[in-house]
């Protein structure tokens, strides 16, 4: 072992040291992530208050009409009208309880008499109870629309069937974000306040004068935090498998390497902040200048298909934007790192300009 690795290990070390005598540094990258999951962990628990229905209607006839209507002004279900192809992937990712398709012939009439047709309703058989009351529900309203149709053997009838779904909650959707988010605020806020500090201290001025170079202890620093923030990602999501039933639908090989990637992206961000600033002053504003937009747009808390197009646009390009979506869907869809190549670039692209940026900024003192 030569003497630049034994230097390199040595800060290393006492990096680590230096960073766990900061109670302020474990609560805030560690606790406060837990904190978080727990309470909307709680609050995911309490969710589905409604049920959730999927409406696919091939019918035109008046009796089709009647049908939607009537499932409409039910105010405990939440009506979405969509394609069966966008009801199934819906229902697969457990984000609906029921998907209900009318068939073209409903209520159609021949001769006089109304054919035979059948709704197709199919619910989530890992949450069977809420597409099962609704499914009799609509039993309900199919038979009392055929009881008034005609007075002859039933024409009209409801087809249910259960379907395999990954069984996904909110709670599935909220915690890749908050991982995404803790990575960001760790990365930006821990290494530009703790790095101003060292260097307003004349700590770095100090080992420029040793036999040690200071780019080890920079890249001292940046492994201890790797290292950290990789941890804090696997008790985060051990915490949510076991409290909240968490589900990981897809690789953890690839979930570990889009984390990776996105705690290098923010720890440029926080060495290019550093290198600018001259004392803990100018580190709040400017870091909050750049995280607040990222943690309100990038979909950590709610999903982005609200957006206005343009603000949709632009934040399609922030870095958080394509840690989230990457981290949500590995975990939610099973996505693999070929279907992600967008966000994989992005993060790429991402990772070369904080850099670039970071070397031309920083300053040793």
């Amino acid at each position: 072992m030569n003497s630049n690795t034994r230097s390199f290990l040595a800060l290393t070390k006492a990096s680590m040291k230096m960073y766990y005598r900061n109670k302020g540094a474990i609560f805030f990258s560690l606790l406060m992530p837990i904190a978080l999951c727990s309470i909307f962990g709680f609050l995911s628990k309490g969710l589905g208050s409604t049920i959730k229905i999927s409406l696919t209607n091939h019918g035109t006839s008046e009796v089709a009409q009647q049908f939607v209507e009537k499932l409409k002004k039910v105010k405990a279900f939440t009506i979405t009208e969509m394609t069966e192809a966008e009801a199934a992937l819906e229902l697969g990712k457990g984000n609906i309880d029921l998907e209900v398709i009318v068939p073209d012939n409903f209520g159609a009439l021949e001769n006089g008499k109304p054919l035979p047709a059948s709704i197709q309703t199919r619910f989530n058989q890992a949450k069977p109870q809420s597409g099962q009351i609704a499914n009799l529900a609509i039993i309900q309203m199919v038979s009392d629309i055929d009881r008034k149709l005609t007075n002859a053997p039933s024409s009209i009838d409801v087809k249910s069937e259960g379907v395999t779904t990954n069984n996904l909650g909110y709670f599935d959707f909220i915690l890749p974000g908050i991982l995404a988010m803790t990575i960001m605020q760790f990365g930006i806020f821990g290494v530009a306040f703790s790095f101003v500090a060292i260097k307003a201290s004349g700590a770095l001025r100090r080992i420029q004068a040793t036999p040690v170079h200071p780019i080890y202890f920079v890249f001292a620093q940046a492994t201890v935090r790797l290292l950290v923030t990789l941890v804090n990602a696997s008790i985060l999501i051990a915490f949510g498998a076991y409290f909240f039933n968490f589900h990981m639908m897809g690789s953890y090989f690839s979930f570990i390497l889009v984390v990776i990637m996105s705690i290098l992206i923010f720890l440029g961000i926080g060495f290019a902040i550093a290198g600018w600033a001259k004392d803990e002053t100018q580190v709040a504003p400017v870091a909050n200048l750049i995280q607040l937009p990222m943690l309100l747009l990038s979909g950590i808390f709610f999903s982005r298909d609200g957006f206005p197009t343009w603000l949709k646009s632009i934040t399609n390009y922030f870095p958080l934007t394509y840690v989230s979506h990457s981290l949500r869907t590995i975990a939610n869809e099973g996505a693999s790192l070929m279907e992600l190549s967008t966000d994989i670039i992005g993060m790429g692209a991402w990772l070369v300009l904080v850099y670039a940026l970071a070397v031309k900024v920083f300053k040793w003192e």
